[in-house]
């Protein structure tokens, strides 16, 4: 049997979202009813329903930012939970960040990120900060 491959926009971004969903990443569907975005709790995709992969950036606000020297241009989550500010976009690499060509410092900040998945906690500085 030849290997299935999508064939269009619609299909790849179903694809997208069954493998957040095999890989347990969080996954919204719109509520037509409610009109606002509703954590799916199943394992069922229906193909005609409008999904997103939740996003999980971390709850840093537009004045903390403003607090954080504008030299730091990211913030992610490692794996540990720990927060980190970034001078460069740092890279994924299987089970951490890895810091590319730039400076790294840990977070003054606490901030509650025990639901945000540390794969999905990239967060870019806002362009008006």
């Amino acid at each position: 049997m030849n290997k299935l491959t999508p064939q269009n926009v619609k299909q790849e971004h179903l694809v997208q979202i069954l493998l957040a969903k095999m890989q347990g990443i969080e996954v919204e569907f719109y509520s037509s009813l409610n009109k606002e975005w509703v954590t799916s709790g199943t394992r069922n995709v229906y193909v005609n329903t409008n999904y997103r992969i939740k996003t999980h950036e971390l709850p840093i606000t537009k004045e903390m930012w403003a607090m954080i020297d504008k030299e730091w241009k990211w913030a992610a989550k490692d794996v540990d939970g720990i927060i980190y500010f970034y001078t460069n976009e740092p890279l994924f690499c299987k089970d951490r960040l890895i810091c590319d060509g730039g400076s790294y410092t840990k977070s003054i900040f606490a901030l509650d990120t025990d639901d945000i998945d540390w794969r999905q906690s990239l967060t870019k500085r806002p362009e008006w900060v």
